[in-house]
């Protein structure tokens, strides 16, 4: 199976999973509020061991960096075409820094490793590549401008002191605790044979099989379909920078002879996927407007199980 199948099936698998929890939840064997749970255990168990699990066997390389900066241009790049779009169309503040939000960040921890697990099966340095670029590259940016556009934009003018706290956060996670582990971990000359070796990360590894489980679930429980009115400008515009301008901005920015064809398509891959979750909590903490950040978010995921697979096919 090559990657492109791989990718296609891996959607299609997460897409399953998603349908399952959705049937769960309209029978009343699952609640919506259930998805806070499952969210928890994605966020502080399965992901941070899928993280150190994926690092700690391979050795950190200085071009994953590199990786992590191109995503970071592209995010900057992608806020600054949002702001352009809402000046010249004349947007209210809460609808701008709602646009900025969802247009900009993406859903690559929670919905990105699950799908490059599934593309790239047992290959531990795509893991590495993906980690190391989405911690870095999305999730810095997105503790520290998140806040700062939200509360920019928001009707609630807030201190400081919560995008502090936010970045403070980021900072002790378990999430970043497992990515500094990881990066540490595999840098002290193991014996990768011994028994007490495979044992301690075959630990990590088997809680990191449930993590595509936890996360399915999480969306599953958490989607809603409700009818869209006097929204499709916005939404329309979401779509087009989050879906396409986006990717197609990572195609071009590792179209270098410096990128491998692996590295090329873990960026694509992670620059396609649908809104990242987070911006909804900061859209609500600073009342920017959070009904359009979540419907957005909604739709991008949708709509993201097809322009994932459509993006990667049409350039790999």
């Amino acid at each position: 199976m090559n990657t492109t199948q791989s990718l296609v099936s891996g959607v299609i698998v997460m897409l399953a999973i998603i349908v399952i929890a959705v049937l769960l939840k309209n029978f009343g064997i699952l609640k919506k509020d259930d998805s806070q749970l499952f969210s928890r255990i994605v966020l502080q168990v399965t992901l941070p061991a899928v993280i150190f699990s994926s690092l700690a066997l391979q050795h950190f390389s200085n071009e994953f960096l590199l990786m992590a900066g191109i995503m970071g241009v592209i995010e900057i790049a992608v806020i600054i075409m949002a702001w352009l779009i809402a000046t010249m169309l004349k947007f209210k503040p809460g609808e701008k820094g709602a646009l900025i939000l969802v247009s900009a960040f993406g859903m690559t921890a929670l919905l990105g490793y699950p799908i490059i697990r599934q593309v790239f099966p047992d290959n531990a340095l795509a893991m590495e590549e993906a980690v190391v670029t989405s911690e870095f590259g999305v999730g810095l940016l997105l503790f520290i401008l998140g806040p700062l556009i939200a509360m920019y934009y928001g009707e609630s003018k807030l201190e400081g002191r919560f995008i502090m706290k936010s970045v403070k956060k980021f900072f002790v996670s378990p999430i970043f605790v497992a990515l500094v582990a990881g990066i540490c971990f595999s840098f002290i000359p193991f014996n990768q044979e011994s028994q007490v070796f495979t044992t301690f990360v075959q630990f990590f590894k088997l809680i990191g099989n449930a993590n595509l489980l936890m996360v399915a679930f999480t969306i599953g429980l958490i989607i809603e379909f409700k009818q869209i009115k006097h929204i499709y400008l916005f939404l329309g515009i979401a779509i087009l920078l989050k879906l396409i301008v986006k990717p197609l901005l990572a195609v071009w920015f590792t179209g270098g002879p410096h990128f491998t064809e692996m590295m090329r398509e873990i960026v694509l891959i992670e620059t396609a996927l649908p809104s990242a979750i987070l911006t909804v909590v900061f859209a609500k903490q600073y009342n920017c407007r959070p009904e359009l950040v979540s419907m957005a978010i909604m739709v991008t995921l949708v709509l993201s199980v097809a322009s994932v697979s459509l993006i990667f096919i049409g350039f790999f």
